[in-house]
């Protein structure tokens, strides 16, 4: 009898010895993923890390506030547009620390284009230089009108609020690119050279 009963109790004990292997797997697997994350994050967080004064890489313009209206001037002056098609100068901060060189994408994500339509592309800006303007040393690049340069606003004149997304990339590549490159050929060029971004938004209605 006494050795029927330890039979009956082998496969409870089975149970709950799966039972704890399980658990141990699940904590080990919750440990690693944790882990994973944090690392990920921390290598993430490095490569926008701010100058050695603590303060963040920041994008301004003196010439638009943060989400306002872009400077009529600045408007193209083709396309039935009646601006002067003259960028707004930008300024910036913060430069994270080993950055080489500079590079920038002017790019309004509500026109019905995929991806984008890209307004400005430049690169080539020594680090030294923390402001972009008609002086600043820089390689403009082929913008979506398929010209180079600055290209100003131009939407269609049905009062939709367009908004302008200056991004402003920090890179460790000396400045040798070559000019007349598209967005697309920018970026598959500086991906693996860039260590930090920073953005400002600038905005235009045509009616």
């Amino acid at each position: 009898m006494q050795q029927h009963r330890v039979w009956r109790q082998v496969p409870r004990a089975a149970l709950v010895l799966g039972a704890l292997a399980l658990g141990v797997s699940a904590l080990s697997f919750l440990f690693s993923f944790l882990f994973s994350f944090t690392f990920s994050w921390t290598a993430r967080s490095a490569r926008a890390e701010p100058d050695s004064h603590g303060a963040p890489f920041r994008l301004a313009s003196p010439d638009f506030a943060e989400d306002g209206s872009l400077p009529p001037p600045g408007a193209l002056h083709r396309f039935g547009c009646h601006g002067r098609n003259l960028a707004p100068a930008l300024h910036w901060t913060g430069v994270p620390p080993g950055t080489v060189s500079f590079a920038l994408a002017m790019t309004d994500h509500d026109a019905p284009v995929a991806g984008g339509f890209h307004h400005w592309i430049v690169y080539n800006i020594p680090a030294h230089v923390n402001t972009l303007d008609d002086s600043s040393p820089s390689t403009q690049g082929t913008n979506s009108y398929g010209f180079l340069g600055y290209g100003g606003p131009c939407p269609p004149a049905d009062g939709q609020t367009h908004h302008y997304v200056f991004t402003l990339y920090a890179l460790t590549a000396a400045a040798s690119l070559e000019d007349g490159l598209t967005y697309d050929e920018l970026l598959a060029q500086i991906n693996p050279e860039v260590i930090g971004a920073t953005v400002t938004i600038g905005t235009f209605v045509r009616r």
